[in-house]
């Protein structure tokens, strides 16, 4: 299922089977999907302040684009900046903490009659073993390095 898959949210947007109305205009109309994401390494030189060491710092240039708009083929840019390696890992740390409250909220209030779609949930667990095999490649070439 892609992200265009997931927009048919809206009611008037309901005619694909395999899509899910939204209730309540307040939500859909602030819901977005983040439908690229682009990461690029960029090397600098510096100098460790402890012992005056010239040392590599590998910084990240990341962007989240959403979907293309109907009047132009450019996707709006939610956010673009080049930050340190080790920000994006704290990023992803704390986005998968935050992720894991929500996963066990989201097992709690599931335990009545309504349940999540089962085709989000499928394609929410896939992304997130994709996620985990794509850490534990990242950690092996970090242990590789040092």
């Amino acid at each position: 299922m892609s992200n265009e898959d997931l927009n048919a949210l809206k009611a008037d947007e309901a005619g694909d089977p395999g899509s899910v109305v939204l209730y309540g205009s307040a939500l859909v109309d602030r819901l977005t999907y983040i439908s690229t994401t682009f990461s690029s390494l960029i090397m600098s030189m510096g100098k460790a302040a402890r012992d005056d060491r010239d040392v590599l710092v590998p910084l990240v240039e990341v962007k989240f684009d959403g979907p293309t708009g109907q009047d132009d083929a450019v996707s709006k840019t939610f956010f673009s900046e080049l930050v340190p390696l080790e920000n994006v890992a704290f990023v992803l740390e704390d986005i998968t903490n935050d992720l894991t409250t929500i996963c066990r909220h989201l097992s709690a209030v599931s335990g009545g009659p309504v349940k999540p779609d089962f085709k989000r949930l499928e394609e929410t667990k896939r992304l997130l073993d994709e996620a985990k095999d794509n850490i534990e490649k990242c950690l092996a070439e970090l242990e590789g390095i040092g």
